[in-house]
């Protein structure tokens, strides 16, 4: 019997929040005849060769941060699911996560980028992932990972990468109005309003933009999936 579930790894000790985090990742999963199975790394996960895809979400935490009770035991997984060949889409910091399980660098950026960027897709990417502009929020970033093909790029670096069937973003094609209300429950007004200090971005406009603009996002964010789950992706 073909396996539905579709792994999706949150990174929120409150599990209800990270369904909510799923954005429109989950529907577009939903899409496809698949079935999200939302858990946290230190959950009791499913075997990788039993799932038909991996996603791996964004965090506060940085994927470099060995102290993180709970890293030790993703990475081994996502080992695991890379072996396994199980299409996988990591997050920013699951794409940087899957970056350092490929051999690449994670580390502190000296671009943060917050708010809409505009990005330089390569190659065929483009029938998957538009120059956007695609919802950014990190503060690391990662290298592109022995043997793997870049992807997509732009002026602070690396934007999306593909080692076999696994593919790393930097941005979020899943935000929703829901997902980013759930990001803003661990704000404080003080940090939103360094947020418009350093990089002159109002929470709440932004928060209304992406409401104003979810039909494009979550078509963009479908196209996507289908791209990683179809092979398309590995495309020249």
């Amino acid at each position: 019997m073909t396996s539905t579930t579709a792994l999706v790894l949150a990174h929120e000790d409150d599990r209800d929040r990270g369904r909510v985090e799923a954005g429109s990742l989950a529907d577009a999963l939903r899409a496809r005849g698949l079935t999200p199975l939302v858990a946290h790394p230190s959950d009791d996960l499913p075997d990788p060769a039993t799932v038909e895809a991996v996603v791996v979400l964004g965090s506060v935490d940085s994927a470099y941060d060995d102290s993180l009770s709970w890293l030790a035991a993703e990475r081994a997984y996502l080992d695991r699911v890379v072996d396994a060949g199980t299409p996988t889409l990591g997050v920013c910091f699951g794409g940087q996560v899957l970056s350092r399980v490929l051999g690449g660098v994670v580390e502190r950026s000296p671009h943060p980028e917050v708010g809409f960027v505009d990005l330089v897709p390569d190659g065929a990417a483009a029938s998957w992932i538009d120059d956007g502009p695609w919802m950014q929020w990190h503060f690391d970033h990662f290298s592109l990972p022995p043997g793997a093909r870049r992807l997509a790029h732009n002026d602070a670096g690396l934007q999306a990468f593909v080692r076999g069937r696994v593919v790393g973003t930097q941005f979020h094609p899943e935000i929703t109005a829901a997902s980013f209300a759930a990001w803003r429950m661990g704000w404080t007004r003080e940090s939103e309003q360094e947020v418009q200090r350093d990089f002159g971005i109002d929470v709440d406009e932004l928060g209304a933009r992406i409401e104003a603009d979810r039909g494009s996002l979550t078509a963009r964010c479908a196209r996507l999936l289908d791209g990683v789950l179809d092979g398309g992706l590995l495309e020249n």
